[in-house]
């Protein structure tokens, strides 16, 4: 059996969860990193993606847009903007994100940043819902 260490997830809103997970998988801005006990320390970008925390009695996933993790020790601290259970992901905050992208015009910089931001919501936002 995996050893456990300490998680905490944070947003600048309240402490979401503090929790002892076996395993730990973050969406870092280039892609999914795997964390485990007495892992080597990391501090990673966060993307929008999926976070899913294993527990000795399962699996926590939430919803995550931006921010860091921190590996340090046996502790990995998430430090994001916005933390939504999956659970709660509903087809109705999927469309509202839609019309969001259906409203961004123009195409210059700053308007293809936002539509490459609100893809990357709707996209980890059905990933949830699956």
């Amino acid at each position: 059996m995996a050893e456990a260490f300490k998680a905490s997830l944070i947003t600048p809103e309240a402490i979401v969860l503090e929790t002892s997970v076996t395993a730990a998988q973050v969406p870092a801005h280039d892609g999914l990193v795997g964390v485990l006990s007495h892992r080597q320390p990391l501090l990673a970008k966060l993307g929008t993606g999926i976070l899913r925390l294993d527990t000795t009695t399962g699996s926590q996933r939430f919803m995550i847009s931006g921010g860091y993790a921190q590996m340090k020790g046996e502790q990995l601290t998430i430090l994001t903007t916005e933390a939504i259970p999956t659970s709660q992901v509903t087809p109705a905050m999927i469309g509202a994100e839609q019309a969001k992208l259906a409203a961004v015009t123009g195409s210059d910089l700053k308007a293809m940043d936002e539509r490459q931001r609100l893809q990357g919501r709707i996209a980890a936002m059905k990933q949830a819902g699956a």
